[in-house]
């Protein structure tokens, strides 16, 4: 599926969000300034040696039958000439909120793999692994 992919878990996007919650606001307020590196299934997103991934739960759903039977599946991302397999870690709001056109997201590892540097918003192509 071509989509535009963006970078989540990197340090200044949990740097962001650990400062909104330092003000007293809630998980929802944060999440709309950074991301806590945590995923929806508990993994620890925020780091660069395992790739990940976060898709929206309308495109787990339409593989898995319900988006919590797709926890850590494999998906191909390709940008570019490179490629990596992510584990599905976190999921990305229902695509009908989401206010940055992008489809997937990518954890600092898989941002590594592929050769960038958050923060980003590049054209790239996913599948199911």
């Amino acid at each position: 599926m071509k989509v535009i992919a963006s970078s989540f878990a990197d340090p200044k996007d949990v740097k962001a969000f650990m400062r909104c919650k330092a003000l007293g606001k809630s998980d929802k307020e944060c999440f709309a300034v950074g991301d806590n590196g945590i995923g929806c299934w508990g993994d620890n997103t925020a780091q660069d040696t395992v790739p990940m991934c976060a898709l929206p739960p309308d495109d787990m759903q339409a593989k898995f039958g319900a988006w919590k039977k797709a926890k850590r599946a494999k998906v191909r991302v390709r940008v570019g000439s490179g490629e990596v397999v992510c584990i599905l870690g976190d999921r990305m709001p229902w695509k009908a909120y989401i206010k940055n056109g992008c489809g997937i997201d990518l954890n600092p590892a898989a941002a590594k793999a592929l050769g960038l540097r958050p923060p980003f918003k590049v054209q790239a192509e996913w599948e199911w692994a």
